[in-house]
This record gives C-alpha cells, sequence and structure tokens, in this order.
C-alpha cells in the first residue's frame, strides 16, 4: 500500500551525528513501533519484549512504556497507528549496539518530548496571486484565541518542488513555537508538529525488513482536511 511504504521512509539519517550524541548523556530515550495496523489483527510487539530485544544485545533498559507518535498518522485501514515501545536506556550501550548494529533494527530515538514545539500551516497562497495569504499574525491570533500561547513565529517553506503553474500550492507555511503541553489543541485547530531534518539527525536508521513501518518524510497535501493523512514535514 502506498501510504505504509511512505510511512517506511521516516528514519533516514547519518548514525555518525547520533553516536556522537549518545556518548554525551548517560540515558537515552529510544522507540520501537509496535506493529499494530488500523482494521488489522496483528501481532504486536509490547514495550517488555521491546526491551528484551535490546537486553539480549547487551543494551541496559533503565524503563519501558507505551507511547504513540505525538503527530497525525492516517487512520486509513492497513496503516500503521504509530503506538510504540518507549524505551529509556544506558547511553553507552546504545552507542555500542550502533556499533555491532549499524542499522539499530526497528529502533529510532524519541525527538519528540521537548518543552516547545513547532506547528504549521500553509499560509493559503498560490502561484500567480491565486489565493489569499494568511498573515503571521492573522494565524497566530487563532492560536491565542484558543488559550495557546505563541513563543515565536516565523514563515517556512515545505521544501518541495512545486510544479509551476498558477493555482498550485507556493508550499509557504507559517510555523509557530507553542508549549509541547498545547500540541493537542493546536491540532483540533488544523495546526501539525513541524518534524526537521535536525530533528531527525538523532533517530537511527531502520531495518528494512522490520515487520513495523517507521513514519514518512513526505509532506501533507495542503488540500486535505486537518487532522486525517497528515505526515511530519521534514526540510
Amino acid at each position: 500500500m502506498r501510504v505504509t511504504a511512505m510511512l517506511r521512509k521516516f528514519l533516514v539519517v547519518s548514525l555518525g551525528v547520533f553516536a556522537s550524541t549518545a556518548l554525551a548523556d548517560e540515558t537515552i530515550s529510544v522507540y520501537q513501533l509496535d506493529g499494530s495496523i488500523h482494521c488489522q489483527v496483528t501481532e504486536v510487539t509490547t514495550p517488555v519484549q521491546a526491551a528484551d530485544t535490546l537486553k539480549r544485545a547487551g543494551v541496559k533498559v533503565i524503563s519501558s512504556t507505551s507511547r504513540s507518535v505525538p503527530f497525525g498518522v492516517s487512520s486509513a485501514c492497513g496503516t500503521p497507528t504509530g503506538k510504540a515501545s518507549l524505551l529509556v536506556v544506558d547511553a553507552g550501550d546504545w552507542n555500542n549496539f550502533l556499533g555491532k548494529y549499524p542499522d539499530a533494527p526497528g529502533f529510532g530515538i524519541w525527538v519528540f518530548d521537548r518543552p516547545v514545539v513547532e506547528v504549521y500551516k500553509y499560509d493559503g497562497s498560490l502561484q500567480c496571486d491565486r489565493g489569499k495569504e494568511i498573515s503571521l499574525a492573522d494565524m497566530a491570533r487563532e492560536l491565542t484565541e484558543n488559550g495557546i500561547k505563541v513563543k515565536a513565529k516565523r514563515k517556512g517553506s515545505d521544501g518541495r518542488m512545486h510544479i509551476t503553474m498558477c493555482g498550485a500550492s507556493t508550499g509557504r507555511l507559517n510555523v509557530f513555537s507553542i508549549p509541547a503541553s498545547a500540541l493537542p489543541e493546536a491540532r483540533k485547530l488544523g495546526f501539525e508538529l513541524l518534524v526537521t531534518r535536525k530533528m531527525t539527525s538523532e533517530v537511527a536508521i531502520p531495518s528494512p525488513n522490520r515487520r513495523a513501518p517507521a513514519l514518512s518524510r513526505t509532506p501533507r497535501d495542503p488540500r486535505a482536511p486537518a487532522g486525517r493523512g497528515a505526515i511530519p514535514k521534514l526540510w
């Protein structure tokens, strides 16, 4: 399925950068998607099983719990649910693990527990001035009027190659920094979590044969309804 294939492309990074990150901290949080699929009964990997996998590889696991990736994923039948096992592990052991298993089979760094996150919406602009651009101030007001504090705002781009045609998307975004605790409310307003290449430089490459797919780098179609089929954006 095309959506599932897209989801497998998310965890693609430089392990050299990642390894130096691991050495800098005593512990590090890693995760593994549990293999659950919408509308299907599948074999699910529990946090205990995920922890056992790392323990057998010589990685000390401090804690394990269930979480869901904190951004929109498709709810279509046959696509991953986004549920995952979140593990806190010894950073030195993790670095050794990467030395033995460079693809870190099925695991990646959990980069989402940050006090401040960036969210975005397309600004409505279209080529040849066919659209109506929504200013940063006007879109920020949508957040503040719903009780969400805007710490910073900026213009952005989705980094995609857009066809040169009147009425086509410009790819321009309005990007806002908000408290991570406000992310669920922002999503209700149609905003999506911004995931950048800098963030994913802390994520390990998955095994191509791993049953549980990873998440996509393909940007969400600006014409799609908010909260459905949303994919994190990278540039």
